[in-house]
């Protein structure tokens, strides 16, 4: 069983403790951004669209491969379940 993840607002960051490992993670901005979203449900196209709006860039191969290698990473760590 995977253990709880406690989210604590740092401002523009998000502290992430995972209780069972007893390890803290520290998003930025961008990784908050892509973490809040994916966890209310939106795939990674529309983390990219809404990214785009924010940040007033174009999207592109760049955008794309930066959000999945963020959800990867996430997910990696356990920050992210395979099916959230």
């Amino acid at each position: 069983m995977a253990g709880q993840i406690i989210a604590k607002d740092m401002d523009s960051e998000l502290m992430l403790y995972e209780t069972e490992k007893d390890s803290v993670h520290l998003l930025n901005p961008t990784a908050r951004m892509v973490y809040d979203l994916y966890k209310q449900g939106m795939n990674p196209t529309q983390i990219e669209q809404k990214m785009c709006e924010k940040f007033q860039v174009n999207s592109g191969l760049d955008l794309h491969s930066d959000v999945m290698g963020c959800i990867e990473e996430l997910r990696s760590k356990q920050l992210l379940g395979i099916d959230d």
